[in-house]
């Protein structure tokens, strides 16, 4: 188990230490952000921009999308996962392996035109020049992935035959399978909905037909292909076989299919599905397979995916899930990365995560108004310190994110 921050006090869920929180987690004076704290003191594209999402801190979500920008990747690399167009995972990066994790992961471009999208939509009439050629070469790097219309991830793409990570959507620890090798190429069905969902966001935002077209046609066939009997299927491998154990893969998917574009009747069965995973706190993220699975994404309960179910729930009217998923909020006090239901539903991980602050913030409004922030975006689409004081505290652990971040911070 990841061991989390322990505090005199421990920080509680009010809008004043949800500030400390960040505080705690902010990049010298910028509105970036570290993952969490202790255990991810590098920049998450992902968690960055959900958390801004959840949230509707723009200030952040601009910071995020300028650096992630600045950090596209712009060639193969078999070491770090780079691709032409291919928005960062984790900087500075860490090694695993022989390899490293900067681009380990396949969600992070569909998430970052997402964000781009969400802010011309609020009216930030400015951010689809100022970004032109990175929606470009998003756009691009999300084509270069598609066969028959589906969203396939395979290191040969960045010239390799292995990540440094065994899994590049959110649940990156590994496979949930009686095999745990990953087998390329491998189709993520949640990764599959997020990349149709943002080639939709910027087409609508582009006007361009040609993306809203192909965006349709990815929805439809992901639905037709990796639909079996109530849910989608976690992945299929390279050999053809469905990865297929219990997971919330489903009902986080509806956050990027619109209604109009699947049936109630489907809706209806994830539902029904999810009570496989419901708990007292909201609902697991999986079920281990057996016993030797790497339980960090399979025996908790992920506050920030809370905040995502309870999203997809209220976009396609699913009450009940949507009542289970709220649950979390009576565990959000310290902003915790999980919640252990085999020690009394207590908080694990790192505290604070940035995005179980965004989760936080979300459900503060979103339960006090019938608006729903985060599903109106993709529609379209430890006394707290600075991290700065933080990293020049312990100069042997963080001297290298000091370096890394005064070379790589946007300038102001």
């Amino acid at each position: 188990m990841v061991m989390g921050l322990k505090m005199k006090k421990p920080l509680k869920g009010t809008k004043r230490n949800a500030k400390k929180a960040l505080s705690l987690l902010r990049v010298r004076n910028s509105f970036l952000y570290q993952a969490a704290y202790p255990n991810y003191p590098s920049n998450f594209t992902r968690d960055s921009l959900i958390y801004t999402m959840l949230s509707g801190d723009k200030k952040g979500m601009r910071e995020q999308i300028a650096f992630s920008a600045e950090n596209q990747g712009k060639k193969a690399d078999p070491i770090t996962g780079e691709e032409p167009g291919k928005i960062h995972h984790e900087l500075p990066a860490v090694i695993m392996n022989g390899k490293s994790s900067a681009y380990n992961a396949c969600d992070t471009t569909a998430i970052f035109l997402l964000a781009i999208a969400s802010l011309n939509e609020s009216g930030d009439d400015n951010i689809l020049d100022i970004y032109a050629d990175n929606i470009e070469a998003g756009i691009a790097y999300i084509k270069s992935h598609i066969r028959g219309g589906l969203f396939y991830e395979d290191p040969s793409f960045s010239g390799g035959t292995k990540f440094a990570l065994k899994v590049t959507y959110w649940k990156d620890s590994e496979i949930n399978h009686e095999n745990t090798s990953t087998k390329y190429p491998i189709v993520y069905s949640l990764a599959h909905f997020q990349n149709a969902s943002a080639l939709r966001a910027i087409g609508i935002a582009l006007f361009r037909s040609d993306l809203i077209d192909l965006a349709e046609k990815m929805t439809d066939t992901g639905i037709e292909s990796l639909w079996q009997d109530d849910h989608f299927i976690v992945a299929r491998d390279g050999e053809g076989k469905d990865i297929d154990p219990v997971s919330s893969d489903s009902l986080h998917a509806l956050n990027y299919i619109n209604p109009d574009y699947i049936s109630a009747d489907y809706v209806g069965k994830v539902e029904k599905y999810m009570e496989k995973l419901e708990t007292e706190a909201g609902y697991l993220s999986g079920v281990a397979c057996h016993d030797e699975i790497d339980e960090y994404h399979t025996r908790y309960v992920w506050t920030h995916e809370q905040a995502l179910l309870h999203s997809a729930s209220k976009k396609h009217s699913m009450t009940r899930s949507a009542s289970v998923s709220s649950r979390a909020v009576e565990y959000m006090d310290t902003f915790p990365e999980i919640i252990d239901p085999l020690e009394g539903f207590k908080p694990a991980g790192n505290q604070p995560q940035l995005w179980a602050i965004g989760a936080s913030r979300y459900f503060k409004k979103s339960l006090d108004s019938p608006s729903d922030r985060y599903a109106k975006v993709i529609s379209h689409i430890a006394t707290p310190r600075s991290f700065l004081n933080l990293i020049n505290s312990d100069t042997a652990k963080f001297s290298h994110l000091t370096k890394f971040y005064k070379k790589h911070l946007p300038k102001r």
